[in-house]
């Protein structure tokens, strides 16, 4: 909440309480715990749109604004801390492989995918990570989706190859991970 948001309260006469509930970080954690339920109850599919930001599940910081993934995941983490037994990692690991397994045909969701999990590293690397993702056993499987569908990537984006050695590079100089090898 910033000034404007408590000005207007104290003007409105109403609780700051009042506009936590318009808090963009408070509305991602909601929608990650109505995934999560999802999941939990059996849905093993639930965390795709979430994390790939399909239906209600965009997460728009402000209209036009694109898929806010970032959020996505610290509101993962966040939920995982005040419920580490809530099934918050496993529904992310499982987005994860779903995610991996409808990126075979557009360079944007193998983007989104290596977004998503370069992000996760990022907070694993800085301290931030709530719980850590086994990060060899995902890019094993990434690989080989970049090795089995790279003519496919090339037909849908002419500068695949070029977009591939930039994300290759980031990933061996921040990660130490092995891209498309």
């Amino acid at each position: 909440m910033d000034d404007l948001d408590r000005e207007l309260a104290e003007l409105l006469g109403l609780d700051e309480d009042y506009f936590a509930m318009f808090d963009f970080s408070n509305y991602v954690e909601s929608s990650v715990e109505n995934a999560n339920n999802i999941y939990n109850d059996g849905n093993y599919m639930a965390y795709l749109p979430i994390l790939s930001g399909l239906g209600v599940f965009k997460m728009e910081k402000r209209p036009g604004a694109g898929h806010n993934f970032r959020a996505v995941i610290d509101a993962i983490h966040n939920c995982y801390k005040k419920n580490p037994n809530g099934g918050y990692d496993k529904g992310y690991i499982e987005g994860i492989h779903a995610l991996i397994r409808v990126s075979s045909s557009k360079v944007a969701s193998l983007e989104q995918l290596l977004n998503i999990l370069f992000y996760q590293l990022r907070k694993e690397k800085n301290g931030t990570a709530e719980f850590v993702i086994d990060i060899d056993e995902i890019m094993v499987l990434v690989n080989k989706l970049i090795k089995d569908n790279k003519d496919t990537y090339r037909k849908d984006y002419a500068m695949f190859d070029s977009w591939l050695e930039r994300y290759k590079k980031s990933a061996f100089e921040k990660y130490d991970l092995l891209l498309a090898e």
